[in-house]
């Protein structure tokens, strides 16, 4: 009896295991605030590359500007599904709503 114990408790325990590996491989993605300075112009050249080889013509400092341009909208509230921009709206990099320097974990550390 107490063998037949042992085989069901090794069971649950491979199964509660497996179940937490799982969970921590789940959330293991890169997120955007990961990306740091130094990588964008990487990151910037290689979307380049990509949409090159599907056709279209996308510079790579126009890639990085993008990129640039869509933190900016994730750092944003959401918009109101209402208002339709009529003109483009102010540039958050250059009114220096976001910055483009590195992120960093606290101070004299960077991510």
């Amino acid at each position: 009896m107490n063998a037949d114990f042992n085989v069901w408790l090794l069971i649950v325990g491979l199964v509660v295991g497996a179940g937490l590996v799982w969970l921590v491989i789940m959330d293991s993605r890169r997120r955007e605030s990961e990306v740091d300075a130094v990588e964008r112009p990487r990151e910037a050249a290689w979307l380049s590359a990509v949409m090159i080889e599907e056709g279209y013509d996308v510079e790579p400092d126009a890639a990085e500007r993008l990129l640039l341009l869509h933190r900016a909208y994730l750092d944003a509230p959401p918009p109101d599904p209402v208002t339709a921009y009529v003109e483009a709206p102010p540039d958050p990099v250059t009114s220096g709503q976001i910055s483009d320097e590195p992120i960093s974990d606290g101070p004299g550390r960077e991510a």
